[in-house]
């Protein structure tokens, strides 16, 4: 097949690096594979030293129906959120052709908020298989054989990588200040106020009064937060180091952790953020956003890869527990490296991928509709035993929101099925 990957941007964002793993991966499978895109960006390089030509187009609808007549796909594969966007130019640009270009979308956000799409999309693919039921879900449409006809799942991929080595992890902890016998969290994020959340500091500065040898490392929190941080009175607790695009030093980084601390006010639709961490073995808490995204629920699964924990009591009495069991640290980081190679695998992601583009082109429906559903009721299923919470706190806590997101949600469906064409 003749593949077009459309997308927005080359830069450092999950959705540019599963596209492009996905890109030079269909390429390995011998298809021609070029990427087109609005902005060009570092991972220009990864797609170059995989041999997959990348063009640059103007962004405007004309110049994108320039680049796909000259290339003429066979299929696209395009990245989109789910909702209007910037670059939000494909129909357009699709329309300007003599003939129809199959459409694979990867559904960045899990959301049915731009009716347009829906005119050229052929086939839409979920980046996990929690955002897919939550997906169906926003719009009130049941998970069955109908909904998976044209919907499925290829979960964002990730390589197996190792730790750096004990010396440099050794020598990582020293430049910062850590002791042999201190413990490490950390919270990883690029410093976005809109992702911030307090629930990580919070509980950690409760257990903190419990356990003196803890400490935590931000890469890197929002500005603000940062100041606030080096003036606290127990500033000594922290390190606190720049955002990196650096891939080695970031390995570094995740390499000398102990535990990894995720929240995030808007949770994942995948979360690259914790699936590199766990890929190294490491446990992670994180949190419930029944609200917005939940597949940090998927990633890590309660009491088996690490603990999901909600208020900042049970995040602090998530932290103690890690803190105080090196086995249990072991034992869920193991877990958790385990569970997410599984997950993650690109070749199990790459060949959904390959074998749905072929069923669009064949006017075939969704080839793993059947596997599919078996699944997504698996997730759902998951998801509703463990998004609560799992003590009256966190219920009293997460519940309220989760009502009144519903209920917008419903609002929103009807006026969609009274104005299909808005």
């Amino acid at each position: 097949m003749r593949i077009v990957v459309f997308l927005n941007n080359l830069g450092l964002g999950g959705t540019e690096k599963a596209a492009c793993r996905w890109a030079w991966g269909l390429k390995e499978r011998g298809h021609e594979v070029v990427v087109l895109t609005l902005q060009d960006g570092p991972r220009r390089a990864e797609l170059e030293q995989h041999s997959v030509p990348v063009r640059i187009t103007d962004p405007t609808v004309r110049a994108i129906a320039d680049g796909l007549r000259e290339v003429a796909p066979d299929i696209i594969h395009a990245h989109a959120p789910g909702h209007p966007h910037e670059g939000d130019m494909l129909g357009g640009a699709l329309a300007l052709l003599p003939e129809k270009i199959p459409v694979v979308q990867t559904n960045i956000f899990g959301k049915f908020q731009n009716p347009r799409e829906n005119a050229w999309t052929d086939f839409r693919l979920f980046i996990s298989w929690t955002s897919c039921v939550q997906a169906a879900r926003r719009v009130f449409r049941r998970l069955d054989e109908d909904f998976f006809r044209r919907n499925s799942v290829a979960v964002y991929p990730l390589d197996a990588l190792a730790p750096v080595s004990k010396g440099e992890i050794a020598a990582f902890r020293q430049q910062h200040g850590v002791a042999d016998d201190e413990i490490l969290f950390g919270r990883l994020a690029r410093p976005e106020p809109n992702k911030w959340t307090n629930l990580a500091l919070d509980a950690f500065q409760l257990a903190a009064r419990q356990n003196p040898k803890i400490k935590l490392l931000f890469r890197e929190p929002p500005p603000l937060v940062a100041e606030q941080l080096r003036a606290s009175p127990d500033a000594c607790r922290f390190i606190i180091l720049p955002a990196t695009a650096d891939a080695d030093e970031l390995r570094r980084t995740m390499s000398a952790l102990d535990v990894i601390l995720h929240t995030s006010s808007i949770g994942e639709s995948f979360g690259y953020g914790i699936a590199e961490p766990m890929n190294l073995g490491k446990p992670v808490i994180t949190h419930s956003v029944p609200w917005h995204d939940q597949a940090q629920l998927e990633l890590v699964r309660h009491g088996e890869c690490g603990f999901v924990a909600s208020t900042p009591a049970m995040m602090a009495d998530a932290i103690l527990r890690l803190a105080d069991d090196a086995s249990l640290r072991e034992r869920m980081g193991a877990a958790a490296q385990r569970h997410i190679r599984v997950l993650a695998d690109p070749e199990t992601s790459i060949i959904r991928i390959e074998q749905v583009c072929r069923a669009v082109l064949e006017g075939r429906d969704n080839p793993f509709a059947a596997e599919d559903l078996q699944r997504a009721k698996e997730v759902a299923a998951y998801l509703d035993v463990h998004q609560f919470g799992h003590t009256l706190g966190e219920q009293v806590a997460l519940r309220p929101f989760y009502y009144r997101s519903r209920f917008y949600q419903f609002r929103t469906a009807m006026r969609s099925r009274k104005n299909p064409k808005v």
